[in-house]
């Protein structure tokens, strides 16, 4: 690689991590107005993961890189919508665990189904050619998660 080709892949690199983040973000957003349940980002990531087990108000806080209180808002409001329940921890009785309700499964599943419809009509008008440079760049950035997430450990 000559210096021209090394710039140009250094300025494709910056692009691309200042880009990922935006097309993501507006990719939540538009979901966001077309979706039938009202809900922001974050309480569909609580809600995803104490549908995949329960969790404990430090960890749902720590995962959604927000403070302690606001998760328990956060929380609350969803346990007023009937989506979530919280139980004492088996293996620490001073904590408590938030699970997924049958109604926050439901909804959780609902919204899954919905995202998935949205994304799929818009896909469907995609060239092959597109969709498997699409399929390709999920394998990668699921590679790149697993390299950063392991930086974390």
């Amino acid at each position: 690689m000559g210096l021209t080709a090394d710039v140009r892949r250094s300025r494709h690199l910056d692009d691309i991590a200042e880009a990922l983040p935006r097309r993501a973000s507006a990719l939540s957003h538009l979901f966001l107005k077309h979706a039938t349940i009202a809900v922001s980002r974050t309480e569909i990531g609580v809600l995803r993961a104490v549908c995949e087990r329960a969790q404990r108000i430090t960890s749902l806080a720590a995962a959604e890189s927000v403070t302690q209180p606001a998760i328990t808002l956060l929380v609350n409001r969803l346990e007023e919508r009937g989506w979530v329940s919280r139980q004492p921890d088996p293996d620490d009785r001073r904590a408590v665990l938030v699970t997924a309700t049958p109604a926050g499964r439901q909804a959780f599943m609902q919204l899954r189904m919905e995202y998935r419809a949205l994304l799929h009509e818009e896909m469907a008008t995609l060239s092959d050619g597109d969709v498997e440079v699409l399929a390709r760049a999920v394998e990668i950035l699921d590679y790149l998660v697993e390299r950063l997430t392991e930086r974390d450990h």
